[in-house]
């Protein structure tokens, strides 16, 4: 990493640093995720000028305390639809923010570096467990508030400015929600307690 900052001539936040001294990380990736991180060799340094001149995109909603000149694109989905890119805001858990195509704009994706690859390997994570069941849920809004008051809310991502995906943990259990499709995934360690999380949450599933 050292040789890296040299190179970009950045110190580089130190969540990014942690992130990328884990061994075997890119082969992780690559295996549990059609989406890939940016090998270290082929890390860059971007600036505003260049997303707002050369890409055509703007920031969003991103409050002005967490908004920073340059950022470096470290996360791709698997088909080249969405870029992360993490800002050099001189923290060490900085944030991520996300490019949105079809609204021209990089929103918020979450406030900290860490949160968002806790995110991302709790949703790998899911069906790999004992217990995975999907489906579909309604009444969002009260879902929602129910879970605050009996689950554990976990960080949460955003892929739009309307396309947010919702974690909440108790226990054993994880539940991810996609609020663009409706979508439930719910694993356990145990189909006792997959079952039983699925009785406390069946007033919300279709």
């Amino acid at each position: 990493m050292e040789e890296k900052e040299r190179e970009l001539q950045r110190r580089l936040p130190l969540a990014l640093k942690e992130l990328y001294a884990v061994n075997g990380l890119e082969d992780w990736f690559s295996r549990e995720s059609r989406d890939r991180i940016e090998p270290l060799a082929r890390l860059t340094v971007e600036n505003r000028e260049y997303w707002e001149e050369e890409m055509g995109l703007t920031f969003r909603g991103i409050p002005a305390h967490l908004q920073a000149n340059e950022g470096i694109p470290f996360f791709i989905e698997c088909q080249g639809c969405w870029w992360w890119w993490v800002l050099l805001t001189g923290d060490d858990d900085p944030p991520v923010i996300v490019e949105c195509l079809e609204e021209n704009v990089q929103i918020l994706a979450c406030e900290r570096l860490s949160d968002f690859i806790f995110a991302c390997a709790w949703d790998f994570s899911l069906m790999d467990r004992p217990f995975f069941v999907q489906g579909e849920y309604g009444r969002e809004i009260e879902f929602l508030i129910w879970l605050r008051n009996n689950w554990e809310e976990r960080p949460g991502t955003r892929l739009s400015s309307s396309v947010h995906r919702y974690r909440f943990g108790k226990k054993d259990r994880r539940l991810l929600l996609w609020d663009e499709t409706g979508q439930f995934f719910l694993s356990a360690d145990t189909k006792s307690s997959g079952e039983e999380a699925l009785r406390q949450i069946n007033p919300f599933v279709k």
